[in-house]
């Protein structure tokens, strides 16, 4: 597994950079695919051949429980909670959006198009820039994961759950969509408040994380954040946002530089969005050509 994913898929384009080493997936014959298409039903669940492993829905998280007299304590809490707990709303989402990476080995600039259906369905079409061939194509339900990689002519089709079974601590379709929408990567309870000059300061923890969450005074935007594990030795992802525009009555992050840090080995990801759209009808097509090899674990 890259270890650029190891706090959370990052941003799941990052997947498709170097898909044939993300996990560890036995071998299936060539032509197991037979052109196997993924249907969206009515309600964009997935639908899939025989020979796909039936998908497990990941558990979720246990959130810890702060105390009752947290708010009591800090007020600030309690002022805080409402802006905390907005989101981006939509029903479905379309963009466009320019990555670079950067990685100990490697160096990439990719484009990405992306589609979602709230809560259902994430769709990525991702591009080289230099050259403008397609990489992959990634399709992600909530408990699925389906990647098409176009340039080994291979597939992979898992449940979500395996598909992130190293990583540490549950990732799942919410913290993907929120890192796209530019909403905080995780749930949580606030833990503490600060107030400075310019700034607004929060402390989220759920079993697995603690989120470190400022926010702009001027106009409560999300200015960035520290995601990290209860271990303070373990690896920690830094996001910073900016240049907000207003898009359909709603106020998106177009810029975002990603930094990780995992032990001795960093990494970065800048994500430049070109255009977002909203609660526009939405296609979301992915099947397997049958000359692609299927990589099953």
């Amino acid at each position: 597994m890259n270890k650029y994913l190891s706090v959370v898929l990052l941003f799941i384009i990052v997947i498709s950079v170097s898909s044939c080493s993300i996990i560890k997936f036995k071998r299936a014959s060539k032509g197991k695919g037979d052109g196997k298409k993924i249907v969206l039903a009515g309600n964009d669940s997935a639908k899939v051949a025989a020979n796909v492993p039936p998908p497990v829905i990941p558990k979720p998280d246990s959130v810890a429980k702060a105390p009752d007299t947290t708010a009591i304590v800090n007020p600030l809490i309690a002022q805080l909670t409402p802006l905390w707990k907005s989101r981006v709303d939509f029903k479905t989402y379309s963009g466009k959006a320019k990555m670079r990476y950067e990685g100990p080995d490697n160096k990439y600039e990719l484009t990405a198009h992306i589609r979602i259906r709230k809560d259902s369905v994430i769709w990525i079409q991702v591009t080289a820039v230099m050259g403008g061939f397609p990489v992959a194509r990634i399709f992600v339900t909530r408990d699925s994961f389906f990647m098409l990689n176009y340039i080994d002519k291979d597939a992979i089709a898992v449940p979500l759950s395996r598909a992130v079974r190293l990583l540490p601590g549950n990732v799942d379709f919410a913290s993907l969509q929120n890192l796209i929408m530019g909403d905080p990567l995780r749930e949580g309870v606030i833990t503490d408040a600060k107030s400075f000059a310019d700034s607004m300061n929060i402390r989220v923890e759920d079993s697995s994380y603690i989120q470190m969450i400022t926010y702009n005074k001027t106009d409560s935007t999300l200015r960035s954040s520290l995601l990290r594990t209860h271990n303070p030795s373990g690896p920690q992802a830094a996001i910073e946002y900016s240049n907000y525009e207003i898009t359909a009555n709603k106020r998106i992050s177009t810029e975002r530089v990603l930094n990780l840090q995992n032990g001795n080995d960093s990494y970065m990801l800048e994500m430049n969005f070109t255009k977002s759209d909203f609660d526009e009808p939405l296609e979301y097509p992915f099947s397997i050509p049958k000359s692609y090899t299927l990589k099953q674990e």
